[in-house]
């Protein structure tokens, strides 16, 4: 255990690229025998959300084009809850799922994916990312129960790696480029949940947007935050 600690800190928390990180947490998931894991990071500042995934393609592909990413039970419970859990904990609860979401599940089987738990990880604007390690059986993920706390480490090494290679300096007078997309579509009307859809990002990463945005112009509210970026030549009329 103590070794493959050692080896993690060593090829993963200190890599200099993106593509090395991917690399060093395959080479430890499979050193893991685990074989399918996905990774979001939605941090403010990112114009496209971070992904980066063992899952089938087509799988992957299907999940992307019916939108599941904003019904998926295991992504809503990610943004609520700040401890890793069990997906059966969701199959188990007493409100059940919805029609869509029980169809969710059962096409990610139909590739092989049936259970597996998720690992959040928060900073005071919500959840930013979460690592998922999936088993293509319940038997399958309990035969993996005690490899748990060293999946555990590397989700949170290989987090703490992306979020330094990720990290985006934007200046604090500037506005990021999804502010400018999230005011350019409230001014052009738009619902919070039509631009969440347009920019696949869940609404509280738009509530987080422009209220950055609001901070910078210095503006009460949104509103006048719309009307000072038109008037500065920073979204379009």
């Amino acid at each position: 255990m103590d070794s493959w600690i050692t080896e993690m800190t060593e090829e993963l928390l200190w890599v200099e690229d993106i593509p090395a990180a991917q690399a060093s947490l395959r080479q430890l998931a499979k050193q893991a025998d685990v074989d399918f894991f996905a990774y979001g990071n939605s941090r403010p500042g990112l114009e496209d959300p971070y992904w980066d995934s063992t899952y089938p393609a087509q799988w992957m592909n299907h999940y992307f084009l019916n939108r599941y990413q904003f019904i998926d039970p295991v992504v809503l419970e990610a943004q609520r809850s700040h401890l890793p859990f069990a997906w059966r904990f969701l199959l188990n609860r007493p409100q059940g799922m919805t029609p869509e979401q029980q169809l969710l599940f059962a096409e990610a089987a139909e590739y092989g994916i049936r259970d597996g738990f998720t690992i959040p990880f928060h900073s005071e604007s919500g959840c930013i990312a979460a690592m998922s390690f999936a088993f293509r059986s319940r038997a399958e993920m309990e035969h993996f129960a005690g490899m748990q706390p060293r999946l555990k480490l590397l989700a949170l090494y290989y987090h703490t790696a992306i979020e330094r290679l990720l990290e985006v300096a934007v200046p604090e007078s500037e506005l990021s480029a999804m502010e400018r997309q999230c005011l350019s579509f409230l001014a052009d009307g738009r619902s919070l949940w039509e631009i969440s859809g347009l920019l696949h990002r869940p609404e509280s990463d738009v509530t987080s947007s422009l209220r950055s945005a609001r901070d910078k112009l210095g503006a009460a509210t949104t509103a006048q935050a719309v009307n000072k970026a038109i008037s500065q030549g920073l979204i379009a009329p």
